[in-house]
């Protein structure tokens, strides 16, 4: 992993991404509206940010707030039986990842499969969460993770689930790794990360072929 901590430079770079989500016009790139979208939109919580951004109640690929979900590569739209350098450049063009892929389904697995206007967040998106809620690390129904709180009062719980490297699960219990949409700025195949813990929330930015969650957001 490249780093634990806040990148200020990241963020700062990452946040001028934060708003440019593909648009509705962007029809090639966005996933349809479909069955399954409208299905889940039962998932979205609105926490009262100043974006109106939602945020999922669970990741992507779980049944509950609680349960860990799917992990994948930055840029993947499904999960690996292994989370390696080789396995990842043979199955994503990482050369052509864009550097915001929110909402385009041939990278962002949220929106390949949900559909709608469900997709992965950019890190701006992910900032603007962490400096506009409040957060308690606590445990649901025996798992580890951190309580979200928005504005609003409502609130989002979020896993302890950890992350893969190989196949090999690492931190489960003890931190939650969540890609977001956005490049790494000056690496390939490299994306920036927000990171929770015991001490709260954070970000980074980390190699590309580590298996993270993903927590869906729509407009």
């Amino acid at each position: 992993m490249k780093t634990n901590k806040f990148l200020l430079f990241a963020t700062a770079i990452a946040a001028s991404l934060a708003f440019t989500a593909c648009s509705d016009d962007d029809d090639d790139n966005k996933g349809d509206d479909s069955a399954d979208a409208v299905e889940y939109d039962i998932h979205a919580v609105d926490l009262g940010l100043p974006s109106g951004v939602k945020w999922s109640d669970q990741n992507l690929g779980a049944n509950a707030p609680e349960e860990y979900g799917n992990y994948y590569a930055w840029g993947a739209i499904e999960p690996f039986d292994s989370y390696e350098s080789d396995t990842y450049r043979a199955k994503v063009d990482v050369p052509n990842i864009p550097a915001n892929f929110s909402g385009d389904v041939n990278f962002d697995a949220a929106a390949h499969d949900i559909g709608g206007k469900w997709r992965t967040p950019t890190y701006g998106e992910i900032h603007e969460l962490n400096v506009n809620s409040t957060k308690e690390w606590t445990t649901v129904n025996g798992v580890n993770g951190l309580k979200v709180t928005g504005p609003n009062g409502n609130s989002i719980f979020i896993p302890a689930a950890g992350f893969y490297s190989a196949n090999v699960l690492s931190k489960a219990t003890f931190s939650g790794y969540l890609w977001s949409a956005s490049i790494d700025p000056g690496y390939e195949g490299a994306g920036i990360s927000g990171i929770i813990n015991g001490g709260g929330f954070g970000g980074g930015g980390n190699y590309g072929y580590l298996g993270y969650s993903i927590r869906p957001v729509r407009d």
